[in-house]
């Protein structure tokens, strides 16, 4: 997927990967809910986007989601944690839910995440912003929850957006370097020529990408 596909669904910034790593060294991935209803396909579509982005080895470290639901409604915030079993169950170590200071209390009574943990295949907690360093230091936090590290969203994406259309033109340009080279190794006539003669040099198009 490409980020210029769902630009606008990531202009919302749904949820984000701020760079920040747990203790684990997993990969931390913000969902910042807001008081507008968040669309669950915009915010699924860009979870499938940001879950693209990380190797493999990232991966197995497992992530640390935190769900900011201070200004979002219960039912969202219980939602979207059920949601993320089915977008990244193997890969979430611990979901940390942002709760507002007072008013959720009586409601949380009525579901009560520990006692899901071996359905949702990850550990929730609620946790006050201010107590969220208990968990995660405070250099792997963004600035919303009282932490040093610094994110800016709009830059991030545009970065995303000029790597990819790198990445895309120098994948096509290696592809037709890679199809004039095997034609002038299948020529007859261009293996009669003098290795000095010899215009293009071999080369593997994968390593050269990657490098």
């Amino acid at each position: 997927m490409e980020a210029s596909k769902i630009l606008s669904v990531l202009k919302k910034k749904l949820a984000f990967l701020s760079g920040g790593k747990d203790r684990r060294s997993g990969l931390i991935l913000t969902i910042p809910l807001c008081t507008e209803q968040t669309s669950m396909e915009e915010l699924s579509a860009t979870l499938d986007y940001l879950l693209g982005i990380p190797s493999e080895k990232c991966k197995a470290r497992g992530f640390t989601v935190i769900v900011d639901g201070r200004k979002s409604q219960w039912n969202i915030v219980k939602t979207v944690v059920l949601m993320l079993q089915n977008v990244i169950p193997a890969e979430v170590s611990l979901v940390c839910v942002v709760k507002p200071d007072e008013f959720w209390d009586k409601k949380v009574t009525h579901f009560c995440f520990w006692k899901e943990k071996d359905r949702l295949g990850f550990e929730v907690i609620l946790v006050s912003a201010n107590k969220l360093t208990r968990y995660i230091e405070p250099c792997q936090l963004t600035d919303e929850f009282g932490g040093s590290l610094v994110y800016d969203h709009l830059d991030w994406l545009n970065k995303r957006l000029v790597f990819e259309k790198f990445t895309k033109e120098s994948t096509s340009l290696l592809d037709e370097l890679t199809v004039i080279n095997e034609n002038e190794k299948g020529s007859q006539a261009e293996k009669e020529r003098s290795s000095e003669s010899n215009i293009l040099p071999s080369f593997d198009p994968e390593t050269v990408l990657q490098t």
